[in-house]
Order: C-alpha cells, then sequence, then structure tokens
C-alpha cells in the first residue's frame, strides 16, 4: 500500500482533508479533487491506483464519476470506492451497476475504510503484477466486492425478469430493399444509407434498456418527429408521443441558437412518478425512454452511454 496514488472526490472540504490525513499516515500518496469534473480532469493528468469519491455531489454524482471512469480504456482498471452517508440494498446495487469496487459508510472509521482501501489496492496489483500501475482489463481478482455498511455480505445485482418483455415495434415505413436480381430469398447485406434500419439489429440495440425494470418503454424518433421503432410496454397513441417530444427537441433547438449555446444533445421531463429521457443519437434520430419515478437516473444516462455507438452504427452514422 505504501506509495500508491489515491485521488479523493468529495465537495466537502472537511471530508477531503480526513481522508487525506487518514490515508498519508499509511504512506499513501493523496491528491483531492471537490467536484467529479475536477477529479475527471486530474485523473487525465496522473492516472491513481484507486478512487475514493463521494456519491452525491453537486454537478455529477459519484456514480457517473465511477461509470465514466470504466468507460475509458485508460481508467477502467483503476478500482473506485464510493462513501455514503445512507448505504441500503438500492445503493449497493447502483454502486455495482457503475462498476464501484466498494462502498463504505460515511461517517466512516479507520476500520470501516483501511480494509477495503488494501483489498481494492491488492486486486489492481494482481491485475497488473510487474508494474503496479492501474490496468486497463482487471482480471478476476479485481471483482467489485459490496459489503453494506459492516456486513460482509455481497449484494447480488438486480435480477432479470424471468419472462421476456414484450415487444411492440412500429416503424414509419417500410424498408426499400436495393434492387437486385430475382432470387429465392431477399438479399441481406447492405442497405441504401437513405433506408429506414434493418428491425432486428435496432431492436437489438433497444433490448438492454428493457433488463432495467425502471423502464418501461423505449423509443426512436426521427429527425422529421417520425416514429422509428418502439419496445416495452404498450403506448398510447405512440405516433403523436414522437410528435410532442419531436416539437419540444425543435423549441429547445431553437432556444439553444438564441442564446449561443451547443447543439442539444439531451432532455429530461419529469412528472409525478414518472420521467422521459431524450437523448440525441444523431442529427437523423432521438433516443426516448419512459421511466418509473423521478431519481437514481445516473445508472441509464451510464447505459445510454454505452448502447450509443451500437444505436449509431444501427442508423448508419
Amino acid at each position: 500500500m505504501q506509495g500508491a496514488k489515491v485521488l479523493v472526490v468529495d465537495d466537502s472540504t472537511s471530508v477531503r482533508k480526513v481522508l487525506e490525513k487518514l490515508l498519508s499516515t499509511r504512506g499513501l500518496v493523496v491528491t483531492t479533487s471537490e467536484s467529479a469534473e475536477q477529479g475527471l480532469e486530474a485523473v487525465s493528468h496522473n492516472t491513481p491506483h484507486l478512487v475514493i469519491a463521494d456519491v452525491v455531489m453537486p454537478g455529477m454524482s459519484g456514480f457517473e464519476l465511477c461509470q465514466i471512469l470504466k468507460m475509458r480504456e485508460s481508467t477502467k482498471g483503476v478500482p473506485v470506492i464510493l462513501i455514503s452517508g445512507i448505504i441500503n440494498e438500492g445503493v449497493v446495487a447502483q454502486a455495482q451497476q457503475a462498476g464501484a469496487f466498494d462502498v463504505v459508510s460515511k461517517p466512516f472509521t479507520p476500520d470501516d475504510l483501511f480494509p477495503k482501501i488494501e483489498r481494492a489496492l491488492s486486486a489492481a496489483k494482481q491485475a497488473s503484477p510487474t508494474t503496479g500501475e492501474p490496468s486497463p482489463a482487471p482480471s478476476p481478482a479485481a471483482t467489485p466486492v459490496f459489503t453494506a455498511a459492516s456486513t460482509p455480505t455481497p449484494i447480488p445485482p438486480t435480477p432479470a425478469p424471468s419472462e421476456p418483455v414484450p415487444i411492440a415495434v412500429s416503424q414509419a415505413e417500410p424498408p426499400t430493399l436495393p434492387q437486385a436480381a430475382p432470387v429465392p430469398t431477399p438479399p441481406v447485406p447492405s442497405m441504401p444509407a437513405n433506408t429506414e434500419p434493418p428491425h432486428q439489429a435496432l431492436m437489438e440495440g433497444l433490448r438492454p434498456f428493457l433488463d432495467k425494470p425502471e423502464i418501461e418503454s423505449v423509443l426512436v424518433i426521427s429527425n422529421t418527429g417520425q416514429l422509428l421503432s418502439w419496445a416495452g410496454q404498450t403506448i398510447e397513441e405512440p405516433d403523436l408521443l414522437a410528435t410532442y417530444l419531436h416539437t419540444m427537441l425543435s423549441i429547445s433547438s431553437v432556444m439553444g441558437e438564441k442564446y449561443h449555446l451547443s447543439s442539444i444533445q439531451s432532455l429530461g421531463l419529469e412528472y409525478l412518478g414518472k420521467t422521459v429521457m431524450v437523448n440525441r443519437i444523431s442529427d437523423k434520430a432521438s433516443l426516448v425512454l419512459l421511466l418509473r419515478g423521478t431519481g437514481g437516473t445516473g445508472v441509464i444516462r451510464y447505459l445510454v452511454l454505452k448502447q450509443m455507438p451500437q444505436l449509431k452504427a444501427v442508423l448508419g452514422e
């Protein structure tokens, strides 16, 4: 543990100072950041062996910080320990989905903190035994260990639905296949760039969203307000919903241009017990998620980032 580099990310000055003092007494080299955004900047200049981050911070949360670190090739092998004032099964499940190594309850004691730090650094070292530097591809030894408060029993991830979620698909127009000489079966290879994406490929890109119990329905709408496809629970007048959402995106874009803002990337609408998330896939299409509840969207945003390359590829971007 001696000499290992640790980045502490917390918006509380007192917590940062306490952690810096505690960790320094064990020979750890500590740097601190007061926000997740600042932490990401620090990591890009000097990759640590371990990140300790608060869950609740202004701006980006600790969950989101962890998700982004796990998405980057250069930092996905760096273990992340999250600290939270409330630890329950929901918090632990979110931390696990974000890719965190462990969670520590706040306020914490050295006896709570150091065993988890030692396990995290040991796992990282086993993942890269030669140099001791963080490895972009962690070995099974770096598998996260989740312990709520002082309970050592790992909490398993939220199980997927036991039965497949019924999927309904609505497409604006049937795809136009390229002209070819008559053959017994239609050609499968390439399609012209201006035709709609293949149904099966698009559905595969949307299917992971339905594995999340908080997501009721997923839609893809075009830049003209047409419903390209949707999956999940039945929606009343989905084509009308696509038109409404396209109108909101258009208004938001006009407002952005008026006040010299960058092009709109996402839009969030919170209703009583429901949330609507809209994310630009490209200039041609947007992804729409209908969620139960109004909290815990960090993991959903991570899933959107993860699936976006596949959706862009299907849509020919």
